[in-house]
């Protein structure tokens, strides 16, 4: 049995494919609800530039309503240097820089070279840990770029190694466009993790052809234990065409329960978050379990009295 450690990306990767816009209390408000779920780690917001991610304008915003005790438990995306400064300004300890595996997606995300990503990181890692911050790093698009088509998983495993290298707290193998499969999955897995300790690596999936649950089991049997997820399967890319939601979080974690992993939340105060989100936003989410109810014989047998 081991313990697996979620972080609900919902709050940030969840709402920033969502055109119409969402009031900072509404985001509030889910951040809160994820906490009091007991999720680990929430990925609040990001200090990314509002003309490429207008529905995260308000980062600064966000975080000042969430207040300093929500923060231990908090991880904020920053896009570069600017982005570690308005996050160590607002007392964020935790932050997520990515880079694209493939130079193709990195140009089109950031702008730069995944070399020049490279020396970026070195200052910020730098510069964050002079300030008690940790770093994570996820590796985007590692399964399957929407410009340049499979991506060699020796590459990916040569990246994960250069970013441990360079002193990321966490490394993440991230399918962006949702192309993994459970077998790519179960190898790059098995291959990252002879590079990455393994207290250091975590997957961030999507279910754009649904296979995110799948993906996320047989890398916890692979031996990950840190994951991303989002409430209610929000979620998506909106600089990787076609990608879809990310994997649901409650969905996901009750794969990896009925495998023996303990998680720590609670699944039905999980159901209940997703669902007022859904009607916050004026929609029904992808995920499953918060509509079909989290099972269990005694509640099934008092349901049908």
């Amino acid at each position: 049995m081991a313990e697996v450690t979620w972080t609900d990306v919902a709050p940030r990767d969840g709402l920033q494919n969502i055109s119409a816009a969402v009031s900072t209390e509404v985001k509030v408000r889910l951040i809160e609800g994820l906490l009091a779920a007991g999720v680990p780690r929430v990925e609040a917001t990001s200090f990314v530039s509002p003309a490429w991610v207008p529905q995260l304008a308000d980062a600064a915003e966000v975080l000042r309503d969430l207040g300093a005790d929500s923060l231990p438990r908090v991880r904020v995306l920053i896009p570069n240097r600017r982005g570690l400064e308005l996050a160590l300004g607002h007392g964020v300890r935790n932050v997520l820089y990515t880079i694209g595996a493939t130079e193709s997606f990195n140009r089109r995300n950031v702008n730069h070279s995944v070399a020049e990503s490279l020396d970026d990181l070195d200052t910020v890692v730098a510069d964050a840990r002079g300030a008690g911050c940790t770093v994570d790093v996820a590796l985007s698009v590692s399964f399957g770029c929407p410009f340049e088509g499979e991506v060699d998983p020796q590459r990916v495993v040569d990246l994960c190694a250069e970013l441990v290298r360079r002193g990321a707290d966490e490394v993440g193998i991230a399918d962006t466009i949702g192309v993994a499969h459970p077998a790519a999955v179960r190898d790059l897995c098995a291959r990252a993790g002879a590079v990455v300790p393994g207290e250091q690596l975590s997957l961030h999936v999507h279910d754009t052809r649904g296979l995110g649950v799948a993906n996320v089991l047989v890398a916890y049997e692979a031996g990950v234990t840190h994951f991303d997820g989002s409430a209610g399967g929000l979620g998506g890319c909106p600089f990787a065409p076609r990608s879809t939601g990310n994997v649901c979080s409650e969905d996901a974690l009750q794969a990896v329960a009925s495998a023996g992993a303990t998680h720590g939340c609670d699944l039905v105060a999980y159901c209940a978050v997703s669902e007022a989100l859904g009607v916050d936003l004026g929609m029904e989410l992808p995920g499953k379990l918060y509509r079909a109810g989290v099972w269990s014989p005694a509640t099934m047998a008092a349901s049908t009295a």
